[in-house]
Protein backbone atom coordinates (compact mmCIF):
# COMPACT_ATOMS: atom_id res chain seq x y z
CA UNK A 1 0.00 0.00 0.00
CA UNK A 2 1.73 3.35 -1.21
CA UNK A 3 1.10 6.62 1.16
CA UNK A 4 0.18 9.62 0.26
CA UNK A 5 0.73 13.52 1.67
CA UNK A 6 3.08 15.23 2.93
CA UNK A 7 5.43 14.58 5.56
CA UNK A 8 5.50 16.90 8.83
CA UNK A 9 9.43 17.89 7.70
CA UNK A 10 7.94 19.15 4.27
CA UNK A 11 5.23 21.31 5.62
CA UNK A 12 7.41 23.04 8.13
CA UNK A 13 10.18 23.27 5.22
CA UNK A 14 7.26 25.34 3.50
CA UNK A 15 5.88 27.70 6.16
CA UNK A 16 9.86 28.62 7.07
CA UNK A 17 10.30 29.76 3.46
CA UNK A 18 6.86 31.77 3.08
CA UNK A 19 7.89 33.47 6.56
CA UNK A 20 11.20 34.47 4.96
CA UNK A 21 9.74 35.82 1.73
CA UNK A 22 7.18 37.52 4.16
CA UNK A 23 9.77 39.07 6.17
CA UNK A 24 11.55 40.44 2.92
CA UNK A 25 8.78 41.91 1.72
CA UNK A 26 7.34 43.77 4.96
CA UNK A 27 11.52 44.93 4.68
CA UNK A 28 11.11 46.60 1.57
CA UNK A 29 8.91 49.92 2.98
CA UNK A 30 11.20 52.45 2.71
CA UNK A 31 9.98 53.90 5.93
CA UNK A 32 11.23 53.37 9.74
CA UNK A 33 8.56 52.13 12.17
CA UNK A 34 6.80 55.43 13.55
CA UNK A 35 8.13 57.76 11.02
CA UNK A 36 4.85 58.11 8.77
CA UNK A 37 2.46 61.07 9.66
CA UNK A 38 -0.45 58.88 10.44
CA UNK A 39 1.61 57.15 13.28
CA UNK A 40 2.60 60.62 14.22
CA UNK A 41 -0.58 61.89 14.86
CA UNK A 42 -1.91 59.07 17.18
CA UNK A 43 0.75 59.18 19.40
CA UNK A 44 0.05 62.89 19.72
CA UNK A 45 -3.56 62.31 20.25
CA UNK A 46 -2.14 59.53 23.31
CA UNK A 47 -0.05 61.87 24.37
CA UNK A 48 -2.81 64.45 24.97
CA UNK A 49 -5.16 61.89 26.16
CA UNK A 50 -2.51 61.40 28.54
CA UNK A 51 -2.23 65.36 29.25
CA UNK A 52 -6.46 65.47 30.04
CA UNK A 53 -6.03 62.11 32.36
CA UNK A 54 -3.15 63.28 34.47
CA UNK A 55 -5.18 66.96 34.83
CA UNK A 56 -8.57 65.07 35.93
CA UNK A 57 -6.64 62.44 38.46
CA UNK A 58 -4.42 64.67 39.98
CA UNK A 59 -6.63 68.00 39.95
CA UNK A 60 -4.20 70.19 38.86
CA UNK A 61 -3.71 72.52 35.07
CA UNK A 62 -1.49 70.50 32.84
CA UNK A 63 -0.13 71.73 29.37
CA UNK A 64 1.01 70.40 26.28
CA UNK A 65 3.93 72.16 24.54
CA UNK A 66 4.15 71.50 21.03
CA UNK A 67 7.17 72.64 18.51
CA UNK A 68 7.84 71.09 15.18
CA UNK A 69 9.74 68.07 16.39
CA UNK A 70 8.21 67.31 19.73
CA UNK A 71 5.48 67.59 22.09
CA UNK A 72 6.15 68.09 25.97
CA UNK A 73 3.62 67.38 28.40
CA UNK A 74 4.02 69.85 32.28
CA UNK A 75 2.01 69.69 35.16
CA UNK A 76 1.14 72.46 37.33
CA UNK A 77 2.52 72.25 41.00
CA UNK A 78 -0.87 73.64 42.48
CA UNK A 79 -3.78 71.79 42.32
CA UNK A 80 -7.02 73.51 42.01
CA UNK A 81 -8.99 75.50 39.32
CA UNK A 82 -6.93 78.84 39.62
CA UNK A 83 -5.48 79.54 36.06
CA UNK A 84 -1.79 79.18 35.65
CA UNK A 85 -0.13 82.11 34.06
CA UNK A 86 0.05 81.65 30.20
CA UNK A 87 2.89 82.07 27.96
CA UNK A 88 5.75 80.53 30.21
CA UNK A 89 6.43 77.09 31.70
CA UNK A 90 8.40 78.55 34.94
CA UNK A 91 7.17 76.81 37.85
CA UNK A 92 5.84 73.77 35.73
CA UNK A 93 7.04 70.42 36.68
CA UNK A 94 8.17 68.28 33.53
CA UNK A 95 6.40 65.50 32.87
CA UNK A 96 7.07 63.81 29.15
CA UNK A 97 8.48 64.56 25.66
CA UNK A 98 7.13 62.56 23.16
CA UNK A 99 9.87 63.29 19.86
CA UNK A 100 8.55 63.55 16.95
CA UNK A 101 10.14 60.99 14.29
CA UNK A 102 12.51 61.70 11.02
CA UNK A 103 10.34 62.24 8.07
CA UNK A 104 7.26 64.11 9.70
CA UNK A 105 7.06 67.08 11.12
CA UNK A 106 3.81 69.42 12.67
CA UNK A 107 3.77 72.45 9.60
CA UNK A 108 1.21 74.80 12.43
CA UNK A 109 -1.57 75.24 14.68
CA UNK A 110 -4.82 76.64 14.57
CA UNK A 111 -6.04 78.28 18.07
CA UNK A 112 -9.54 76.43 16.82
CA UNK A 113 -10.99 72.79 16.55
CA UNK A 114 -11.40 71.91 13.04
CA UNK A 115 -13.74 69.22 12.77
CA UNK A 116 -14.20 68.91 9.20
CA UNK A 117 -11.81 69.16 5.98
CA UNK A 118 -11.20 71.56 3.85
CA UNK A 119 -9.98 73.74 7.09
CA UNK A 120 -9.93 77.62 7.23
CA UNK A 121 -6.66 78.77 7.86
CA UNK A 122 -4.65 75.38 7.21
CA UNK A 123 -0.89 75.98 5.99
CA UNK A 124 1.03 76.50 2.91
CA UNK A 125 4.40 76.50 4.51
CA UNK A 126 5.78 75.03 7.71
CA UNK A 127 5.93 77.70 10.80
CA UNK A 128 9.90 76.87 11.59
CA UNK A 129 9.14 78.61 14.94
CA UNK A 130 6.33 76.84 15.92
CA UNK A 131 5.45 76.98 19.68
CA UNK A 132 1.46 76.22 20.87
CA UNK A 133 0.37 75.36 24.20
CA UNK A 134 -2.68 72.94 24.81
CA UNK A 135 -3.47 73.54 28.50
CA UNK A 136 -6.28 70.64 30.54
CA UNK A 137 -7.88 72.11 33.31
CA UNK A 138 -8.71 69.79 36.19
CA UNK A 139 -12.08 69.45 35.01
CA UNK A 140 -10.84 67.82 31.61
CA UNK A 141 -11.64 70.74 29.29
CA UNK A 142 -8.56 72.74 27.19
CA UNK A 143 -7.44 75.48 25.74
CA UNK A 144 -8.13 73.58 22.35
CA UNK A 145 -6.87 73.35 18.85
CA UNK A 146 -5.90 71.85 15.96
CA UNK A 147 -2.44 70.25 14.53
CA UNK A 148 -1.47 69.97 10.86
CA UNK A 149 1.12 66.62 10.59
CA UNK A 150 2.42 65.62 7.20
CA UNK A 151 5.02 64.05 6.08
CA UNK A 152 8.44 65.62 4.31
CA UNK A 153 6.79 64.69 0.79
CA UNK A 154 3.12 66.04 1.69
CA UNK A 155 1.63 62.75 0.42
CA UNK A 156 -0.35 62.28 3.49
CA UNK A 157 -1.15 64.72 5.77
CA UNK A 158 -3.48 64.65 9.29
CA UNK A 159 -4.63 67.04 12.07
CA UNK A 160 -4.81 66.56 15.19
CA UNK A 161 -8.13 67.99 16.61
CA UNK A 162 -8.38 68.84 20.58
CA UNK A 163 -11.87 69.91 21.49
CA UNK A 164 -11.82 72.94 24.18
CA UNK A 165 -15.46 72.12 25.87
CA UNK A 166 -14.01 67.95 26.36
CA UNK A 167 -10.93 67.82 26.35
CA UNK A 168 -11.01 64.99 23.87
CA UNK A 169 -8.40 64.98 20.99
CA UNK A 170 -8.96 62.82 17.79
CA UNK A 171 -6.99 62.07 14.57
CA UNK A 172 -8.52 63.28 11.12
CA UNK A 173 -6.80 62.76 7.41
CA UNK A 174 -6.34 65.58 5.61
CA UNK A 175 -6.60 69.39 5.97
Amino acid sequence: MKQRGFTLVELMVVIAIIGVISALLVGLNSQTVGASAMNTSDELVSAYNLCKMRAVSTRSWHRCEVTPTSLTIYQYPTTGMTKPLSGTTSGWLFVETVNIGAGVSIWDRSTTACASSPCTGAPTAPNTSLLFDVDFRPDGSSTGGTLFVTDTGQNKMYRVVVYTATGSSYARNSW
